[in-house]
């Protein structure tokens, strides 16, 4: 079954109170690259990210979350090649997110802000633009196209293309929770689930497995 595990961000103070902590947690060539960071929401996401990616995997693979050697694949995309499990990470805002499963995944979350519509005359396909500017509702159709924003992108790190694939060469049409792809190079057995985890973001997942968890797990930085 395809698992979504979630950690929100701590404020600054708490954050400097156990970055040591946490960074000690890696091994040191791995920890290194944490000394570079001006800012301290990013280094937060990104350190907690590669935390919650290691403590998941080592559960589910039995193995020290300090033996865990990241491969990345040719667009970036980490994957572990001594293990079949497959894993996907996405942050935004307050919140660090990762899908795991045994088969290829993707996730994306994004906090809902004000669109620039301009970015989707360059990323949404034909069809998609062309129902977002019908929707006359200004908060329904930000909604949209979040919903659109996210799922996409979820394809996208499914797939493990990354933005090598334009965004606006394949169509996700949503009705309520019936999500279907037109792709002009289709992919067979591809799933995609949104979740209401947050209502001030929006959470899409997809996957090569169907089996999707019906919660997100929320863990603590403690836990890590």
């Amino acid at each position: 079954m395809l698992e979504i595990f979630a950690i929100k961000l701590v404020d600054k103070k708490n954050f400097e109170r156990n970055k040591i902590k946490l960074i000690s947690k890696l091994q040191q060539e791995n920890a290194a690259k944490y000394n570079n960071y001006k800012h301290t929401d990013s280094l937060q996401r990104t350190l907690l990210g590669e935390l919650l990616m290691r403590q998941i995997l080592s559960i589910k693979l039995n193995i020290s979350s300090k033996d865990i050697i990241f491969q990345k694949g040719d667009n970036g995309k980490p994957y572990i090649r001594t293990k079949k499990m497959f894993f996907n990470i996405s942050h935004s805002g307050k919140w660090v997110v990762g899908a795991f499963s045994n088969k290829e995944v993707g996730i994306d979350i994004e906090l809902i802000r004000e669109p620039n519509y301009e970015v989707a005359k360059r990323f949404y396909s034909c069809e998609e633009l062309t129902k977002l500017n019908n929707i006359e509702n200004k908060e329904l159709k930000k909604d949209y196209f979040f919903d659109l924003w996210t799922l996409k992108e979820s394809y996208l790190k499914a797939i493990g293309t990354g933005l090598t694939k334009p965004l606006s060469s394949f169509t996700v049409n949503v009705l309520n929770e019936d999500i279907t792809l037109v792709d002009k190079m289709p992919i067979d057995n591809i799933y995609f689930k949104q979740y209401q985890f947050d209502k001030e973001y929006k959470l899409a997942v997809c996957s090569f497995d169907d089996s999707f968890c019906k919660e997100i797990k929320t863990l603590e930085i403690e836990d890590l």
